[in-house]
């Protein structure tokens, strides 16, 4: 891309030192020559203040290398040193090139035995923008995956009197968990862990079809046990296509401004919706947050570099993880860029894994082909692809699995910007590199080789011809696969609940035809294997919570999936306390008594509400803890059923009896004077209005109620329950109100006395007594 910085150096670092900001950057806006320029916005996003070390740290230890006086033949010999896996060579001078071949060999800690020499590949990755002006940004090689070594000799054969300033050997060593035993927790995100045929997806995470999310992990990933030996794809890789050019090796060739066409132009210009496939988050490989410096985020991804890391291929894949930790602890400790260069990495069993920071999802700029690191998306293979003929280092070969992974990262990145895996774009260089200047006009296959945009032989002889056959195979994958509804099962929140039996469905855009089968996993377990014409799956399911994921299988192999999580609950709720019926205040009549019928019920998963069919039809949600309703006086059957989400149920029923108490039927203390109006229950009351008047009812019952005639007039009552007083009452309305239940009691079920005694309040001292309404 042509980058122009639209903010000065100076001004770019205010913005950093402010804490983030926009960088300003422009670019074409269409791939002609011609094209007006448009202004861009790449956000610079600032180091995380706060980032929390790595459960497993990472050591780095640096060795300076001094030339010795017979020519620089051998800078450094034999030496002990502190632990490390990972050994590169760097240099104070990013520009600089030392001369020669750059040599190391290093001791096994296990056996005490030396390597032979070998070689370190001149780094061709590097930052541009921004990164490029990094204080303390150095030049370096690839570096090499040693294995866990004690010992280092290096040399530059034919380099003595063409060394650089500050050359030094940088030696990581990723750490180990406790134990020993090595292998970080290999933290995944939905969809499953590869390279196994077992999902092992938290279904919860990611809506189907979707990229996930990156930043702060919301979930509960699944864990792939690190120590675990993943095996190496043993199926045979697609036949290779036969456009494909040699790779060609590096070159100090002058950089060209002249328009280049990196490879023959694809036909189709369709994109593909493709799902981004699983992966080990950072977490996962317990990167060092804490080193991350500012990173770039641009506009979109407009192609997806294939690199191989020429870090060797003498490794276990259950050992990726730690080869990914050490790179980035290379890139940021001893080249001085802001984090990882790559955006993702795969190792040689097709196990994916998060590159730069925030870079799953969204368009981070990377270090990895300088001049085209704006709007690009960089994966690398970790191993070595080219070999060396000289020292007998035999390349690694392309597998199914590396390509199957390649493919689909390249349909999913591009296709979110809406890009077809099989296109061009005509793009030109942001920066000088070693194979083109700055503005040169270049058309690349929007999945490239870095040797298609720099001088170098990355990624290698036996993975450069294989691009088209990625690009064919990013062509063809599993679209638009998600869930249309769930049968026999009830949604509450993100989970669905079912007695023991639920049947899935689905829907994708993929032809039929090219779709070779579906599976069925529940906890991780294959329980079926659908054919490719299949829509849905029935799935039973034993009590308790389950993940069921529905993955389609491409006939290339290409996979999508998405999950759910469903838990059988066969089980009914119950009663925790049954039910009471209970009197409240209001206004009642001969016909018509307000009462509230409590209830309590809860279930193992989840409770779903409450099903009134007695006294009358009701439906009460999973919160209620009461239902108010008025009945009859008399005898009243009360019939509610607790059910959950699963569609179990437990119904139960009581009959409660309800009676008013006349007045007149209370033993009377003093003088009261019956008043008629068919206004008072029973068409009567009693009136009293001086100090010290009682009436005092007993009766058998659980609940109880008096009912009072309130008016402007009225005064206040005491409250006395089997001898104890237990309110005062204010009878004062604004306006006459008949038969008014101003106190109710919740009484345990037996024989009581209940006790009201007018106060003679001053100025309104009458008390109307319209009553006693008890429950049993």
């Amino acid at each position: 891309m042509n980058r122009r910085l639209a903010i000065g150096v100076g001004a770019a670092a205010a913005v950093l030192a402010a804490g983030g900001g926009v960088a300003v950057l422009a670019w074409p806006d269409s791939g002609d020559a011609g094209a007006s320029v448009v202004a861009e916005q790449v956000t610079v996003l600032p180091p995380d203040p706060s980032a929390a070390p790595p459960k497993i740290k990472t050591a780095f230890n640096t060795v300076e290398i001094a030339a010795s006086s017979g020519g620089g033949d051998v800078d450094l010999p034999e030496r002990k040193t502190k632990r490390f896996s990972m050994v590169g060579v760097s240099w104070s001078d990013p520009a600089a090139v030392p001369q020669g071949e750059i040599q190391v060999k290093t001791r096994s800690a296990a056996s005490g035995r030396w390597s032979v020499w070998k070689t370190l590949q001149r780094e061709a990755d590097g930052p541009d923008g921004l990164e490029a002006g990094n204080p303390g940004l150095r030049g370096g090689t690839v570096p090499l995956w040693a294995g866990l070594s004690d010992g280092v000799a290096a040399r530059v054969v034919g380099g003595g009197s063409g060394l650089p300033a500050g050359l030094r050997l940088d030696l990581t060593d990723p750490g180990e968990e406790s134990g020993g035993r090595g292998g970080g927790a290999a933290v995944t995100e939905s969809p499953s862990a590869e390279p196994s045929d077992t999902p092992t997806v938290d279904p919860t995470t990611t809506a189907p079809g979707a990229e996930p999310t990156t930043g702060a992990t919301t979930t509960t990933p699944a864990a792939v046990p690190a120590t675990t030996t993943a095996p190496v794809a043993t199926t045979t890789p697609a036949p290779a296509a036969t456009t494909a050019t040699t790779a060609p090796a590096a070159t100090s060739a002058k950089p060209s401004s002249a328009g280049v066409t990196a490879n023959a132009v694809p036909t189709s210009t369709t994109p593909v919706k493709a799902q981004f496939p699983s992966y080990v988050n950072r977490a996962g490989w317990q990167a060092d947050e804490s080193i991350v410096k500012s990173i770039e985020v641009a506009k979109e991804v407009r192609v997806l570099w294939v690199h191989h890391t020429a870090t060797g291929n003498d490794y276990n894949c259950a050992d990726s993880w730690k080869i990914v930790k050490s790179i980035q602890s290379n890139d940021v400790n001893g080249k001085g860029f802001s984090d990882i260069g790559y955006n993702y990495l795969v190792d040689k069993c097709g196990k994916l894994f998060e590159g730069r920071k925030g870079g799953v999802e969204n368009p981070v700029v990377g270090a990895q082909t300088k001049g085209f690191n704006t709007n690009y998306a960089g994966i690398a293979v970790i191993g070595d692809f080219e070999g060396d003929v000289k020292t007998g280092k035999v390349p690694l070969q392309s597998n199914a699995a590396i390509e199957k992974t390649l493919a689909q990262v390249a349909a999913a990145r591009l296709g979110k910007y809406n890009y077809s895996p099989t296109s061009t774009a005509k793009v030109q260089a942001g920066a000088t590199n070693g194979k083109f200047a700055e503005g040169a006009w270049v058309t690349l296959n929007r999945i490239a080789g870095h040797m298609d945009g720099d001088a170098t032989a990355c990624p290698g002889k036996n993975l450069y011809p294989r691009l088209p056959a990625i690009r064919a195979l990013a062509s063809e994958q599993i679209t638009g696969l998600a869930l249309s509804r769930i049968t026999g099962a009830t949604k509450q929140g993100s989970v669905y609940y079912t007695k023991k039996t639920a049947t899935v469905s689905w829907a994708v855009t993929t032809p039929t035809a090219k779709i070779a089968r579906f599976e069925i996993y529940v906890d991780n377990k294959k329980v079926a294997s659908p054919a490719g014409s299949a829509r849905s799956a029935t799935v039973t399911l034993a009590a308790g919570r389950h993940s069921v994921i529905v993955r389609g299988v491409h006939a290339t192999g290409g996979t999508a999936q998405f999950g759910v999580t469903v838990i059988g609950d066969p089980t009914a709720p119950a009663w925790t306390a049954g039910m009471a019926v209970n009197l409240r205040p209001g206004t009642y009549n001969a016909t018509s008594v307000p009462v509230t019928l409590t209830l309590s019920a809860k279930d193992n998963a989840a409770f779903a509400g409450f099903t009134v069919t007695k006294p009358r039809a009701a439906t009460l949600g999973a919160s209620a803890k009461g239902w108010n309703v008025n009945v009859k006086p008399g005898t009243t059957t009360y019939a509610v059923t607790a059910r959950d989400v699963a569609g179990n149920t437990r119904t139960a029923q009581i009959g409660r009896k309800l009676a008013i108490v006349p007045e007149t039927s209370a033993k009377k203390t003093g003088t009261w004077t019956t008043v008629k109006n068919k206004a008072h229950l029973s068409g009567k009351a009693l009136s009293a209005s001086s100090k010290g008047r009682k009436l005092t009812w007993s009766f058998t019952g659980r609940t109880a109620a008096l009912t009072f005639m309130k008016t402007p007039k009225s005064g206040k009552v005491a409250i006395y329950v089997d001898g104890k007083k237990v309110s005062t009452l204010d009878l004062k309305s604004a306006k006459n109100a008949y038969r008014q239940a101003v106190w109710t009691r919740n009484l345990t079920s037996g024989k009581h006395k209940i006790m009201i005694e007018v106060l003679g309040t001053k100025g309104r001292p009458t008390v109307i007594s319209d009553g006693l309404v008890v429950g049993n």
